[in-house]
């Protein structure tokens, strides 16, 4: 039940009325307040008067009891600190999720810590407004770091604004705060990563590529073949397991992703794709052929036989095992290095599937589904790779088809 107190100026006339309402109890069990003051109503007399302002505060203490029953903690959300929050609620509830990947929750991790570092132990939530948004980001572009002395780079400072951001948003969202901050900043004022080109392989270094990695282990012939033919990220191509090769239909099922985890015993997670969706990809008959061929040379370098759930790029030691995705990218740099190839990197060759695919001949809806896009955006940026050929190409198919009924 709110208190009603009546406010009065100097001559002792009624102005208007203050409103006290305990909404309940913080962890301490000490009360929490919300007060607010209201006008005094014209034209009534003293009773409906009364009457008017008892319906105006109910309905505010009604208003301020479910605001304050909306979040699962009974902690005063007006005062909670920045650092509170980010600790007690964004990371246990929104970041350290079955959603989140142990190596994007080690991200969420360094990149929060950096806010709470420059907002300090004290700063309330609610204090941080658009101008201590701009000053964080002024921070990060002009001081230096502990390792290098340099001020981070324009990756890192979009990183670790984004993280701010998706605080913020989820903070809003949870009620703790009226607006997101970040709302309120211009593109101009928002950091920006450096766009940079796509990488890629045209198809004559890929032919170039294909006939130096002949010279290679069979176990990288078919890793490599599979990165630059289906467009698999290297985690997918890393969690492939036996049962995933269908060698009638010449398909490979994608539905595992292996990403790095610091706490494992392995140091790795095994998880869905990033997309969190599987998919088939298509495999020739040559890359399915080069396949059952190493699926027979590991089965007699580990004298068993191999079971479905058996990695078709396993570990050395154990075939049970995937490999380390950051194994795949060293073995790619130092290939190329040695073959004295374009500087590629496995991204690289999903990147130069993408484009090898649209120089071929595929439309941009068969590429997405290959490459495994939710956003069709994303695909729509390599076809900046098809050459000028085949541009011309697809204009005189336009003009045909427009000019052969004129």
């Amino acid at each position: 039940m709110a208190t009603i107190t009546t406010k009065k100026d100097k001559a002792g006339n009624v102005t208007g009325y203050k409103v006290t309402l305990c909404v309940g109890r913080d962890e301490a069990n000490k009360q929490i307040w919300r007060t607010c003051t209201l006008k005094r109503p014209e034209g009534l007399t003293p009773a409906k008067e009364r009457k008017e302002v008892e319906r105006q505060a109910d309905a505010w203490a009604e208003a301020q009891k479910a605001e304050y029953d909306r979040t699962h903690a009974k902690a005063d959300k007006t005062k909670i600190t920045f650092k509170q929050f980010v600790e007690d609620h964004w990371m246990k509830d929104h970041v350290k999720t079955a959603d989140h990947t142990p190596s994007s929750v080690e991200f969420f991790e360094y990149t929060s810590q950096m806010a709470i570092d420059y907002f300090g132990e004290k700063k309330r939530l609610k204090e941080i407004d658009t101008e201590a948004v701009k000053k964080y980001i002024n921070f990060l572009k002009t001081t230096p770091t502990k390792t290098t002395g340099e001020p981070f780079g324009a990756s890192s400072i979009k990183h670790f604004y984004g993280t701010l951001k998706n605080i913020l948003r989820y903070a809003k969202r949870m009620h703790y705060i009226d607006y997101d901050p970040t709302e309120d900043l211009s593109q101009k004022e928002k950091p920006h990563r450096e766009r940079k080109g796509i990488d890629f392989l045209e198809p004559a270094q890929a032919v170039e590529f294909l006939s130096c990695l002949e010279h290679e282990p069979l176990y990288w012939q078919c890793l490599v073949n599979v990165l630059i033919t289906t467009g698999l990220r290297r985690g997918e191509a890393a969690g492939l397991q036996w049962g995933d090769l269908d060698p009638k239909k010449l398909e490979l099922h994608v539905e595992r992703n292996v990403t790095h985890d610091k706490e494992a015993e392995n140091g790795l997670h095994v998880g869905k794709t990033k997309t969190g969706e599987a998919r088939t990809v298509p495999v020739s008959s040559r890359l399915c052929g080069m396949l059952l061929r190493f699926k027979q040379e590991q089965q007699e370098r580990f004298q068993i036989l191999l079971l479905p759930t058996a990695y078709i790029f396993a570990n050395d030691a154990d075939p049970y095992r995937p490999i380390r995705p950051d194994s795949i990218t060293q073995h790619v740099k130092r290939f190329v290095a040695r073959n004295k190839l374009k500087d590629v990197s496995p991204h690289d060759l999903r990147h130069s599937a993408a484009t090898l695919a649209l120089e071929a001949g595929a439309d941009l809806k068969d590429v997405q589904t290959l490459l495994g896009h939710k956003d069709p955006s994303t695909t729509l940026k390599f076809y900046t790779g098809v050459s000028e050929e085949k541009k011309r190409r697809t204009v005189e198919g336009i003009e045909s088809l427009i000019t052969k009924n004129a």
